[in-house]
């Protein structure tokens, strides 16, 4: 059975889930399920988009980086939230914001390249 090598989008994406989901088990259990729920969501459906993307044929991957792209902006804003709510520290949302930009930058290559192959604009 052939397999695809993973591109660097995919381990980031897989490290971000870990690191999410370590974040939002220790949320207030108040906001555990509406908060923690959504983020571990979204990035969770990131990674399968990444995924889908990665065996999806040539132009074809371009609609699902285009969602990955709104889902990165989608974490991005709740994980403000949950700093101002003071359920992360700077740092955390630091480190969280520094990720979702490096995934975005690899996305938006991604999307480069592929409009590249395709002459589109």
């Amino acid at each position: 059975m052939k397999t695809t090598a993973r591109p660097p989008i995919h381990t980031a994406l897989t490290d971000l889930v870990g690191w999410t989901l370590d974040r939002t088990a220790s949320l207030p259990k108040s906001c555990r399920f509406s908060f923690g729920q959504r983020l571990d969501n979204l990035t969770l459906d990131a990674l399968m988009l990444v995924t889908r993307a990665v065996f999806t044929p040539g132009k074809e991957k371009i609609p699902l980086l285009r969602e990955l792209n709104l889902l990165l902006e989608q974490l991005r804003v709740l994980w403000r939230l949950v700093h101002e709510r003071g359920w992360i520290s700077q740092q955390q949302l630091f480190f969280v914001n520094g990720r979702i930009d490096e995934i975005g930058r690899m996305t938006g290559g991604w999307l480069a390249s592929l409009s590249r192959e395709k002459g589109l604009p």
